[in-house]
């Protein structure tokens, strides 16, 4: 079973059953309720955290009481690669908002793997390119004078199709503090996307509609 989970991990898809049987001696399983910390922003940044079921976010709250979504990961996943590899500080506190498996690896460890596993070094590469290219065109989403472009252009993201369902991160709320707009201010963004024909409205999911009137309403950012 540990195998079966482990391999489920994308991180982790690529290495033999040996090694994943070697991961899951060194990382054992945790239950984890919702609210959990799992990583706290400013804390030596030493496990890369292995969410193998549940939903995990990162956040950060600023001084003025503003609070900041950077993402929102549910398992079979792992996150923060970056602030493990980098050994400085998490720069986000993860916490699971819903019942979650978890296992927390040693960098030591996750280094390793890269050096022996070059497919692992590879994927690893990957997405932290992946990482610096989101995190740019989230500076310019943020820019956006026009609300309803930044929840268009967030949508879009997902490179959806007609019908397509995207589930909100942290509904209304969860969504505003990704995109730096008030819980009113998307709700009201929303309303303007779906009176354009582009989407409609569901509990905690925005449907597409209209792909293309979805693309003219971001590109006004």
């Amino acid at each position: 079973m540990a195998t079966e989970n482990l391999s489920a991990v994308p991180l982790f898809s690529m290495l033999d059953a040996d090694r994943i049987e070697r991961l899951a001696a060194q990382c054992p399983l945790r239950e984890v309720p919702a609210g959990t910390v799992l990583a706290r922003c400013g804390d030596p940044a030493g496990h890369l955290i292995v969410a193998e079921r549940g939903t995990v976010v990162a956040g950060y709250d600023t001084r003025h009481g503003t609070r900041v979504r950077f993402a929102t990961a549910t398992g079979p996943c792992v996150v923060d690669k970056a602030a493990t590899l980098h050994g400085g500080p998490h720069t986000a506190t993860w916490t699971a908002v819903t019942r979650c498996r978890v296992r927390f690896l040693p960098a030591d460890v996750l280094r390793a793997l890269i050096d022996e596993v070059p497919a692992l070094r590879d994927h690893v590469l990957r997405h932290l390119s992946g990482q610096v290219n989101r995190d740019r065109r989230d500076r310019v989403r943020r820019s956006a004078p026009q609300p309803a472009a930044r929840i268009a252009d967030w949508i879009a993201e997902h490179r959806p199709t007609p019908g397509s369902r995207i589930h909100l991160p942290g509904a209304q709320q969860g969504l505003g503090e990704e995109v730096g707009l008030s819980r009113v201010t998307v709700n009201r963004a929303l309303r303007v996307l779906v009176e354009a024909g582009a989407i409609r409205v569901e509990p905690g999911v925005v449907v597409v509609v209209d792909p293309r009137r979805l693309t003219a309403a971001a590109a006004q950012r």
